[in-house]
């Protein structure tokens, strides 16, 4: 089978590419807000973390998704970098995702709810599908 990559290259111009990646940002960040930690759909019981980790925690997640409305404003505006950010973002999202469907991080007592369950593995895939894009938006 041939390399998709010149397909891809002829298809799939900067600004495209830009513009792709500025909506998966914006759209991991729209869906990490009703996944906070004790809230709407994330309704289990951490008080057992130490607060500092648990504080910590939700500075990264908040971290995270105002970086990404940061970046998809650069990327829209076709900073060639935001492609890097982009990529960084985007790995930041999978390792929280995958740490907590992975029970790594946070590790709790109650269970995963089947709804935050859903989110995050929704949320994990267009995250690999813009650490993709980014890669593609980098070689460009």
């Amino acid at each position: 089978m041939a390399d998709a990559g010149p397909v891809l290259e002829g298809v799939m111009n900067q600004p495209l590419l830009a513009t792709v990646t500025a909506a998966l940002l914006v759209w991991e960040a729209l869906l990490l807000i009703p996944m906070v930690p004790g809230k709407l759909i994330d309704t289990r019981d951490f008080s057992q973390l130490p607060r500092w980790q648990f504080n910590s925690f939700n500075v990264y997640l908040t971290s995270l998704g105002i970086a990404s409305f940061v970046v998809a404003g650069f990327a829209m505006a076709n900073h060639h970098w935001a492609f890097v950010a982009a990529l960084v973002l985007s790995l930041g999202y999978i390792a929280v995702f995958a740490a907590d469907l992975g029970a790594v991080f946070p590790v709790v007592p109650d269970p995963l709810p089947v709804q935050l369950l859903v989110l995050e593995a929704i949320a994990l895939a267009s995250a690999g599908v813009n650490v993709v894009i980014s890669i593609q938006g980098m070689r460009l």
